[in-house]
């Protein structure tokens, strides 16, 4: 457990639920009704790492998580301020028709100001608001809860998560929070793995729940995902918790990933989930050498194509390598041939590299997969080597397709040669 969360448990020893059942969130809700006025606002204190400008946003940023709501202007900004939370209710005809959170400096928006309220009550009042209003004051009622201090909001999310009768955005918002911030990661990962398997629920619903499980708190919902992600009878719910896994990067993730490369065993679309994932942010240099020692195994398209990106936006000389080798092996078709060159020019193949190729090669699909490679190249060589395409190649195709990509280029050296060519024609 992260300091904050024993922080947060240590102050919640003895609170209870957070719905309280005194008069407390009771109290709120009667001063809110009876309040002057069609706009009223109340204030209360905010849990640690929480800061805002008082109008514009609000960044929560304790325990790991760096997230801004509202309107953040990055540089621009007003600075962002440690205070606390001001929730600004507006009503019609007694009704909330739109609820709005802010944090930092005091301000009164012509509200009737309730003052400081204690944020035990602010966090059950809003969470009743939750689980009974409509629409966007429903689904808007959960962030301020959740800037609470010391409150263990965990049995309210959960409830409302699992409340077929809210509204599917309200339980998807509960269902994130629930699995970030829930202080028994047991509970909250029986609560998610409940609504994951539930397949009279919406598939909405039920996503969003396997995506808090790959959040939840000291990685408790990482095993189950794996479980779930290696059913090959799993079909659905199957399919999309390899997908939560392959954006995961959890060591055990990236362990029963690579597992699952080696075995190279699954469909090819979900075997391409997986290799694809080996491209992403968490990717190493073990990831995509498991992709270049796979690759005779790899016999679907799409799995293909996968392995093919994820070399390539890995990058580096191995794999710049490895691509350029596959670009040449005529031994395998035409397409992954050319998709090959076009991940090495990603990732970074120098333009005497391909100006060797096309020397060496006769095929006609891939001197114009390498014409196209050397336009965007748009360097000195790669415009000299079309140049020489366009003036001198015995191959009338490929000289047309040599003047299409000059008459792309920007280099005055480019325009001359187009011109000398004009000349020389009879």
């Amino acid at each position: 457990m992260s300091a904050g969360r024993r922080y947060l448990a240590a102050a919640l020893a003895g609170l209870g639920a957070v719905i309280p059942s005194g008069a407390g969130a009771q109290s709120l809700a009667d001063r809110v009704a009876h309040a002057a006025g069609e706009r009223v606002q109340f204030s209360y204190a905010t849990r640690p790492g929480v800061c805002g400008d008082g109008r514009a946003y609000v960044h929560v940023g304790d325990d790991g998580v760096n997230e801004f709501y509202g309107s953040y202007g990055g540089f621009t900004a007003e600075p962002c301020v440690h205070g606390p939370a001001r929730v600004v209710l507006d009503r019609a005809d007694g009704e909330i028709v739109a609820l709005r959170v802010y944090v930092g400096p005091p301000a009164s928006d012509g509200a009737t100001d309730l003052g400081a309220v204690a944020a035990r009550d602010a966090a059950g009042y809003l969470l009743q608001l939750a689980s009974s209003a409509q629409g966007a004051v429903a689904r808007n009622a959960l962030l301020p809860a959740m800037l609470a201090d010391s409150v263990d909001n965990q049995s309210a999310l959960a409830t409302i998560a699992r409340d077929r009768a809210r509204a599917q955005d309200v339980r998807r918002a509960a269902i994130a929070w629930l699995g970030r911030d829930a202080t028994d990661a047991g509970q909250a990962v029986r609560t998610l793995i409940a609504i994951a398997n539930d397949d009279a629920d919406g598939r909405s619903v039920r996503q969003s729940a396997l995506s808090a499980l790959a959040r939840a708190p000291d990685g408790a919902g990482i095993q189950t995902l794996i479980r779930l992600a290696g059913d090959s009878t799993g079909g659905w719910l199957g399919r999309t918790a390899l997908q939560v896994v392959a954006a995961s990067g959890d060591p055990r993730s990236r362990d029963f990933l690579r597992g699952l490369v080696r075995a190279a065993a699954l469909p090819d679309q979900a075997l391409a989930v997986a290799i694809r994932s080996f491209g992403s942010q968490y990717a190493s240099a073990a990831d995509v050498a498991v992709i270049r020692d796979v690759w005779p195994k790899l016999a679907g398209d799409r799995a293909q194509g996968a392995a093919i990106a994820a070399a390539a936006q890995f990058g580096g000389a191995e794999n710049v390598r490895w691509l350029m080798a596959l670009a040449g092996d005529m031994g395998t078709t035409s397409s992954v041939r050319r998709r090959a060159l076009d991940g090495a020019v990603e990732a970074g193949v120098p333009t005497s590299d391909l100006v060797a190729m096309y020397d060496r090669v006769t095929d006609p699909q891939l001197q114009d997969a390498l014409v196209s490679a050397l336009a965007r190249a748009d360097d000195r060589a790669a415009t000299d080597k079309l140049i020489a395409i366009a003036k001198q190649d015995e191959n009338a195709a490929a000289r047309r397709r040599a003047v299409d990509a000059l008459g792309r280029l920007s280099d005055p050296r480019a325009r001359q040669a187009l011109e000398s060519l004009v000349d020389r024609r009879p």
